[in-house]
This record gives C-alpha cells, sequence and structure tokens, in this order.
C-alpha cells in the first residue's frame, strides 16, 4: 500500500519498515514494491535492505504471479505481507490483518474488489504462521469467525511517529491560516472520506451543535473522498453548512501536527475501526478525542476520550458540546491523551513483529 496515499496500511508499512531496519541490522530484508514511489516513499538507504518493484505494478497480477518468483529466486525463509498474500507462495509467511470490513460491511465495496480481498484473505488466514492483528479486537473476531487458534495470533499495536507533538497554538494557527486559509476555532476530522467514517452524521451532529449554540465554530475534514462518499456535498447543501465546512482533502504529513494542535476536538465517531490512527495521533498532540465506543476505538482510546454511540446523531451532538463547553473535561482528557499516546510507538510495533517473525520461523 505505500506509496498510494493509502492513510492507515500505508502509514503501518512505512514507520514498520523504517523502525525494523534501525533495529536490525543483522538479518537481510528486500522490499517488494508495486511501484517506484512505493520504493521511495520508506526514504530508507541501508546495507541489508533492498527495493524490488514488481512488475507489471497492478496489485491482482504481480502478487498472485510476479511476487511468488521474486521470493524463490532471492531464497526468502520468511516473507510478511502486510496487508494480502499471495495465491500460492514459495514461502512461509506472516500475514498483517487490520480488520474483517469487507466480511462485514461488504456494502462498503465493490463486489469484485470485496470478492478478491476476501479469497485472498481467506487464504491467507489459513496458510499463515503467525497472523499479526493490528488490535485485541481484531483478534477476537478472527478467532471467533475463522476459527483460528489463538497462538497463531500475536496482537500488535501501531505506533505513533515522534512527529505527531503539540504544536504551540499560535504557530499552528499562522501555518493552517497561510496555507489554508483556516481562522478561527474548529472541530477536527482526519480519514479517508468512505461510508464507515460516518461523515453524514459528524455533519448532522455538527450542524445541530452550531443550531443549539450559535457557535461560529467551524468543521475542518481532512482526507479525500472515497467511491464511498456520496451524499456529503448534498448533506452540506441541505444543512447549510457551506460557509462552516473546510475540506482539505490529502494535505502534507508534516501539517497534520498542526491541524490537530490547533483543533479543538477531534470528531471520529467511526462505524469500525481495526485501529484508528487519529485518535492516538491527535493524543499526542494533545488534542481531546471523541470517537466511537465500537470495534478496537474503546481499546485504543483507553479511557482518554468521550465515547459516543456512532449510530446516534444526539449523542455525537451530545459530547461535541460537553467538550465544547465543559474546559474541565478538555484539560483532562488532553492529560490522559498525551499518557496514552506514550504507549505506542513504532519501536515497540517493530520490535513485536520482529518476535512474530521468529515465532513463524521456529513453528
Amino acid at each position: 500500500m505505500a506509496g498510494r496515499r493509502a492513510a492507515g496500511p500505508e502509514t503501518y508499512e512505512v514507520n514498520l519498515v523504517r523502525s525494523i531496519a534501525a533495529m536490525d541490522r543483522k538479518n537481510e530484508y528486500h522490499l517488494y514494491c508495486l511501484s517506484q514511489e512505493a520504493a521511495e516513499s520508506f526514504d530508507l538507504r541501508q546495507d541489508n535492505v533492498s527495493y524490488h518493484v514488481l512488475r507489471p505494478g497492478v496489485r491482482w497480477l504481480s502478487i498472485p504471479i510476479t511476487l511468488p518468483i521474486e521470493l524463490y529466486a532471492h531464497k526468502v525463509d520468511l516473507f510478511h505481507a502486510t496487508f494480502i498474500p499471495p495465491p500460492l507462495s514459495p514461502v512461509n509467511y506472516v500475514l498483517t490483518l487490520h480488520d474483517l470490513t469487507t466480511f462485514q460491511n461488504p456494502e462498503y465495496y465493490h463486489p469484485l474488489i470485496r470478492w478478491r480481498l476476501n479469497r485472498a484473505i481467506s487464504r491467507g488466514l489459513q496458510k499463515a504462521r503467525k497472523i499479526v492483528c493490528v488490535s485485541a479486537c481484531v483478534r477476537d473476531m478472527v478467532s471467533e469467525a475463522f476459527g483460528v487458534s489463538m497462538d497463531r495470533l500475536s496482537v500488535v499495536h501501531h505506533g505513533v511517529s515522534d512527529a505527531f507533538h503539540p504544536v504551540p497554538v499560535n504557530e499552528a494557527r499562522d501555518l493552517l491560516q497561510r496555507d489554508y486559509g483556516i481562522r478561527g476555532r474548529y472541530l477536527l476530522f482526519v480519514g479517508q472520506m468512505k461510508a464507515r467514517k460516518n461523515i453524514l452524521r459528524i455533519l448532522e451532529a455538527f450542524s445541530q451543535f452550531r443550531n443549539e449554540t450559535r457557535s461560529d465554530t467551524n468543521l475542518v475534514l481532512v482526507g479525500r473522498r472515497g467511491h464511498t462518499s456520496d451524499g456529503i456535498a448534498a448533506t452540506i447543501t441541505r444543512l447549510r453548512l457551506e460557509k462552516s465546512v473546510i475540506e482539505l482533502g490529502h494535505v502534507k504529513d508534516e501539517h497534520l501536527p498542526s491541524l490537530y494542535s490547533a483543533a479543538e476536538m477531534l470528531v471520529f465517531p467511526s462505524l469500525f475501526e481495526g485501529f484508528g490512527f487519529p485518535v492516538i495521533e491527535a493524543m499526542a498532540c494533545n488534542t481531546p478525542v471523541i470517537t466511537s465506543n465500537v470495534s478496537a476505538l474503546p481499546e485504543v482510546a483507553g479511557g482518554s476520550a468521550v465515547l459516543v454511540d456512532p449510530l446516534s446523531v444526539d449523542d455525537i451532538a451530545s459530547a461535541i458540546y460537553r467538550l465544547h463547553s465543559d474546559h474541565r473535561l478538555r484539560e483532562s482528557l488532553q492529560q490522559k491523551g498525551l499518557a496514552r499516546a506514550k504507549h505506542f510507538s513504532w519501536a515497540r510495533t517493530a520490535q513485536e513483529t520482529i518476535a512474530a517473525y521468529a515465532g513463524a520461523a521456529s513453528g
């Protein structure tokens, strides 16, 4: 997924590779990429790391055909499939499972893409020596839904980059005004603009909050629209929020800490997350968080966020009002969030992933 602006999965791959490379200079690592842009996205040059661009650069051709040939040619001992594995692999492999949304929420995916992903994931769950689950929530769901034994499942949480830290508010506001024209107070959403991210209910709750409080607070949406983003523009028009909702699309990674730091709060009531990067990134930037009481989000938040029913517009709107009006609650969540974010590091993710490699190799 690297080099594709693929949000969480790309963040995972890039930071995992960099952290493993910093930790392990003994073993030899081969990185199989779908494009030259993907190889360059790691920004890593090290003697024990080699890059190989698969041809053709089409995932559904190169992974089942070219990748197994390359694995065999390079005499790889263990392969790590960070998204999907090849249908047939000449070597043992570890599989990272980010979530099960293609099985649980098929309506969010094109039928052909869903069929391909579900088939590849199902085969991977059968064949992988170790399955790295990004949360205990994902682990438990895999065990229950597919009957995978717990000894093959490892929980390895994602990390949060050191780049995410509190930016002085005045400095952050200056950057946002200069580069994005953002002024004044705002609520923030970060993530791909997909149906499961619950954007329409966020808009409804934001409108309710503004109508009840007469607040001039804006809503900033960061992330690209996906094929399941239908209804966003119509909802903004219906609620007369054209002047209050700011869509930035994809932004530079280096600007995210400023966007978090200057925000009044992060509003992230997603319908399902295997992990939920924005929650922990916001906490690391001293930003209070509203998120869902479902899937892995309570696990990641660890009691340091306001949890809401993502299906209830009233619940989301009430949480926004509470954080907006209760300064003690805001300060409490900021303190708890900073402490919670320290539990997540890419060095720890790399260490636990290497342990999974060792378990797979010895198994």
